[in-house]
């Protein structure tokens, strides 16, 4: 396989907002940011759960009224776009690092690296900057199913937003001329979010699927990596890895979070500062389909190579990535991968 070159640490990538955000110093900035993340944390289900036991007709009429909206009036839509768009943090940034522009004119598969919760950096810069800021890529984000139908997701992402299973994938690929971007690691890598202080845990170490699916449709595999993202809250050890293959199998999230204030209804983060960095496509396409093992192998070593390209930069010196499936972490000092060249 031929060796792919990183350029060397840069600048973040300057990106024009959508809307014109509010200055930091302003007065309304600092409580308007902090119900945009307390609803994009789903800070407000108590109060739904709370209502809906209290005042379940009147619940379920506002709740249908505004699906009505969200899914009929531009206006409600580009309104929403625009109150998060001006309550969202300025601390996540987007870094370049691929040694020349993607081509717009081609398909790839974009795979966003960790899981984190509810991957704060990728949706604070589509809140501010819009969907197609890699490259002009248009991106198609397969994910939970039912983030589509959260307030705020559903009018940022609209019909951009799709399930991740392959079949999906596969009618994206086939009938469109989208990119889909992924999560590989799912509910499962979520379980373990700063699970360690030191060790950012990846959980595809036997998900070979979207290798499969990438290889299947001859295109090649976008890695970015979100440097900060696993700091942003503290999740419970409690049956961690049982609940890590159950979010798997059952397709539910077994994720328990908190943050510097405990709770969840304004459950602010430890920290803002994360860094989403894109690479060089990894070049799935030359692969067969009686490849993919070895296919999945080299891009583990080639993720592996780009997190260690950056981190430093991007405040993780400190820091190793491993690479866990259904048997969990290893012991403390080993080593999931070979150490080989690309």
């Amino acid at each position: 396989m031929s060796r792919i070159v990183s350029p060397e640490p840069d600048e973040p990538t300057p990106l024009n907002p959508i809307f014109e955000p509010l200055p930091e110093d302003s007065l309304i900035y600092e409580p308007l940011r902090t119900i945009v993340h307390s609803m994009r944390v789903l800070g407000y289900m108590p109060f739904v759960l709370w209502s809906l036991l209290r005042h379940p007709r009147r619940t379920v009429g506002l709740a249908s009224a505004y699906y009505f909206l969200r899914n009929t009036s531009t206006t409600w839509n580009e309104s929403v776009r625009r109150f998060v768009a001006l309550g969202s943090s300025s601390k996540p940034r987007l870094i370049r690092a691929q040694s020349k522009p993607y081509d717009k004119s081609k398909q790839y598969l974009l795979a966003a690296h960790p899981h984190g919760i509810l991957n704060f950096g990728w949706w604070n810069l589509i809140a501010r900057f819009g969907l197609d800021l890699v490259d002009g890529i248009k991106l198609v984000f397969c994910m939970a199913p039912a983030v589509q139908y959260y307030p705020l997701y559903g009018e940022i992402f609209g019909d951009r937003a799709k399930d991740p299973s392959a079949e999906t994938i596969r009618k994206v690929l086939r009938t469109t001329s989208f990119s889909p971007a992924i999560l590989p690691g799912g509910f499962s890598e979520a379980v373990y979010t700063n699970a360690h202080p030191t060790i950012e845990y990846n959980y595809i170490a036997d998900r070979v699927g979207f290798v499969r699916l990438a290889i299947e449709h001859k295109i090649d595999i976008i890695p970015a990596y979100s440097f900060g993202l696993n700091d942003m809250y503290v999740t419970f050890a409690r049956w961690r890895q049982w609940r890590a293959i159950k979010a798997q199998a059952w397709g539910l999230p077994m994720v328990f979070w908190t943050g510097p204030m405990g709770g969840w209804i304004m459950n602010n983060p430890f920290t803002e500062a994360v860094t989403v960095v894109t690479f060089d496509p990894f070049p799935a396409s030359s692969y067969t389909l009686d490849q993919v093992e070895q296919a999945h192998k080299d891009y583990l070593v080639y993720l592996e190579r780009c997190f260690e390209s950056r981190k430093a930069q991007c405040g993780a010196a400190h820091k190793t990535i491993e690479f866990i499936g259904r048997k969990g972490p290893r012991p403390p000092g080993s080593n999931l991968l070979t150490r080989a060249k690309l």
